[in-house]
């Protein structure tokens, strides 16, 4: 039983009794994660908080797996943070299901912080959803906050990056184990979240992603969190289960509002319909725990107008060619700025969608709009 450092122990406990209070419970009773694991199976049943499962586990003693672990993490420079620790989220300690553990790529004094809000959204989401998650998380970390998201592709890097971007701090929650091979388009973006911050994880290191293991690591991002932001959400979002747990938890809920008519909002729109703060700007957010945490807001920092005001870019200045057909034209005429869903399309050039389908896709031939992710078109520039 020697010869096996503490983290190791930290690990083989962690596995066996998996999320939620029982953790803490045997480090205070047995002293450490070692003491948990020498202590024998008498001791484990006179405590009587472990599960038959549990103690099956327990019985393997299975040390030496957790060893392995520790070492990835060792030459990996991944700090192991457990309930016990300094560095242990304070808000997350909170919720029943916490995790034991976290897997830490970064600096887990930002774990620390007491001002953490979260941004969701659409992995697939628009430019204007992009700049909106962009603008409102650089503005949130000039007043103070640290902002936490997902790691994934859309809201969530826009959201990482605008915090970078303002010389904030962000964390990533990932739904796999640190090193697993996932999202390689994004691994130079982790890389910068791991500089700026932390990209963090309950699963064992290298452990791939499942089909249920980024619903689950949602309760850590809003757990983490004051307030969870959804931007540019639709109907069956993942960052409307994210709302979820952040109201389960007793976590505020804001939203940003979008298009009525474009489906790329229906959720964020369901969210604001019951009950979600409407989020425009930082200062939305932040002005709601100014009274609480004092030290930590500057709200003269804080932009108060409308986040999406200063996204918008110059209006796009084109011509229409004298070769469209009336149908062609009709529609083209309704692109600008802003990338447009096949929903708006349909509604505001009063086309079935059959012709209209038809007409996207000459105008696309011709070289004059694109398709862009779910659905969408913009002008081509």
């Amino acid at each position: 039983m020697n010869g096996y450092s503490e983290d190791a122990y930290k690990i083989w406990l962690a596995t066996v009794l998996g999320a939620g209070p029982d953790y803490l419970t045997a480090v205070n009773e047995f002293g450490s994660a070692r003491g948990a694991f020498e202590a024998d199976e008498i001791e484990w049943r006179l405590l009587g908080v472990f599960t038959p499962a549990q103690l099956e586990r327990m019985r393997k003693r299975d040390i030496k797996s957790a060893s392995r672990y520790n070492e990835i993490c060792k030459n990996n420079g991944w700090h192991i943070i457990d309930q016990d620790s300094e560095y242990y989220p304070v808000h997350l300690k909170r919720i029943a299901d916490c995790p034991a553990l976290l897997y830490v790529n970064g600096d887990p004094e930002c774990l620390k912080a007491k001002l953490c809000i979260s941004i969701v959204g659409a992995r697939e989401a628009s430019n204007y959803g992009k700049k909106v998650a962009f603008n409102l998380a650089a503005s949130l970390v000039r007043g103070g906050a640290t902002v936490i998201s997902g790691g994934a592709l859309g809201i969530d890097s826009a959201s990482h990056e605008g915090a970078i971007n303002a010389g904030g701090k962000t964390i990533a929650v990932m739904g796999c184990g640190l090193g697993a091979a996932y999202l390689p388009e994004n691994e130079a973006m982790r890389n910068e979240i791991s500089k700026h911050g932390a990209v963090i994880s309950e699963y064992l290191p290298l452990s791939k992603p499942s089909r249920g293991s980024f619903p689950l690591r949602n309760r850590i991002i809003s757990g983490m969190s004051l307030m969870t932001v959804v931007v540019e959400a639709s109907e069956r979002s993942g960052s409307l289960g994210t709302a979820k747990y952040a109201a389960a938890q007793g976590r505020d809920v804001g939203a940003v509002p979008g298009s009525v008519i474009s489906s790329a909002y229906v959720g964020s729109s369901y969210l604001l319909s019951n009950g979600a703060k409407m989020v425009t700007s930082a200062a939305d957010v932040l002005s709601d725990y100014v009274y609480t945490y004092p030290e930590l807001i500057d709200l003269n920092k804080v932009e108060r107008t409308l986040v999406f005001g200063s996204a918008n870019s110059e209006p796009i200045k084109k011509q229409t060619p004298d070769s469209l057909t009336g149908q062609q034209a009709a529609v083209y005429a309704l692109f600008g700025n802003e990338e447009l869903s096949f929903d708006y399309l349909v509604t505001n050039s009063g086309f079935e969608a059959p012709l209209l389908s038809q007409l996207l896709l000459e105008l696309e031939l011709q070289g004059l709009i694109q398709i862009c992710a779910g659905s969408r078109y913009k002008i081509s520039v």
